[in-house]
């Protein structure tokens, strides 16, 4: 198991120096009418012990992605990730055959709807900006969080270090680890409502997502918080009780969305099935869908897959490394959660009528296929 937080060193620096040297990758704007500004933070909750060390306050990394009109934006370049996590999600990937020094190379350029969004276990919130600047484009403000001890590392602008390690996937049919960090994590997402002044007696005007882990996240905070609106579980196995207990209560309804990857939906995984049937017995539940895109895999939502076309190294990597990205092309895939995912929050938040893709009719996507709902 890790240890607890460490300090960036100079030693940290120096060996991302040669990375850092090559020339930078400008990621592209999202597809929506806006630009976008971003500021990571730091947010510390001094009322909660960090649950998995009670030696200091729980304490975690933001990335705030905000629509910014065209007419009033200036182009900047900032880095994709921070080095020492570039340096770490390096050497994790490099196991898989992706090339090292790449990610250091990329860079990004009224009151909106708030939607937060959880990453995967053992991922970084880094791996799903571009995910998180699509869905900002359209006119959300996406704050996508990590969860120190949970995700794989998390820099401070201290220095601080955090690596993760502290959950364990299931073994011999205890879910315990998962569940009790599926709730640190809404309790997290909680606390950014909070920090953001959005009081419990307003109407809901947030709204979560995630991938993976972070989608199951998304669908506690939900049952949790009730100022969530409505969610989306982007290829994630489901814990915990939402199984067995429904989203929504009668005066504050919810709406959920599962996204999975080809094969992976409510009729092959147990706990989805579960979930759905939940949903389906709800009067609280007033909108529900289950979408996959054909060809698909886990890892296509991932910014990987955006990631290495945008470097032109598709072709180059080892066949394990295309596996986990899967065929689509990753610009295929955000064109996808662009127009499906806004579509969807704009309509549970009464912002917009249903669109026409939400009910499967739209034949600008055939490679999106709607499966329940």
């Amino acid at each position: 198991m890790r240890p607890g937080p460490t300090k960036l060193t100079a030693l940290h620096h120096l060996l991302l120096q040669p990375a850092l040297s090559q020339p930078p990758i400008p990621l592209p704007q999202g597809t929506g009418r806006y630009s976008i500004s971003l500021t990571n933070q730091e947010w510390t909750d001094p009322t909660r012990p960090d649950p998995f060390n009670q030696s200091h306050p729980r304490r975690i990394m933001t990335s705030r992605f905000d629509p910014v009109p065209p007419s009033q934006c200036h182009s900047k370049q900032v880095p994709y990730m921070p080095p020492t996590t570039a340096a770490v999600e390096d050497e994790i990937l490099a196991a898989y055959g992706y090339p090292k020094g790449l990610w250091a190379r990329f860079v990004q350029e009224e009151k909106w709807p708030l939607a937060l969004f959880s990453p995967g276990l053992n991922t970084t919130r880094f791996f799903s900006n571009h995910l998180a600047q699509e869905i900002a484009s359209h006119g959300f403000t996406v704050i996508s969080m990590d969860h120190p001890y949970d995700t794989d590392v998390v820099e401070f602008p201290n220095g601080d270090v955090v690596f993760g390690g502290r959950v364990e996937w299931p073994a011999n049919g205890s879910t315990a680890s998962v569940e009790h960090a599926l709730e640190v994590r809404a309790k997290d997402a909680s606390f950014v409502l909070d920090r953001l002044g959005i009081g419990r007696s307003e109407e809901q005007r947030a709204v979560m997502f995630g991938h993976s882990f972070g989608g199951a996240a998304a669908a506690t905070a939900l049952l949790n918080d009730g100022r969530f609106r409505a969610g989306i579980n982007i290829d994630g196995t489901m814990f915990g009780p939402v199984l067995n207990y429904s989203l929504g209560t009668l005066s504050r309804p919810q709406a959920f969305m599962l996204f999975g990857s080809d094969g992976h939906s409510s009729f092959t995984d147990p706990s989805w099935s579960q979930f759905w049937a939940a949903l389906n017995g709800s009067a609280n539940v007033d909108y529900k869908k289950e979408f996959s895109i054909t060809k698909s895999v886990h890892g296509s939502y991932w910014d990987l897959n955006i990631l290495v076309d945008i470097a032109g190294i598709r072709e180059e990597l080892s066949e394990m490394a295309k596996l986990i990205i899967g065929p689509v092309p990753g610009k295929r895939v955000w064109e996808v959660m662009g127009r499906y995912a806004p579509a969807f929050f704009r309509f549970a938040l009464r912002l917009e009528e249903e669109d026409r893709v939400l009910r499967g009719e739209d034949g600008d996507f055939p490679d999106v296929v709607l499966l329940r709902g």
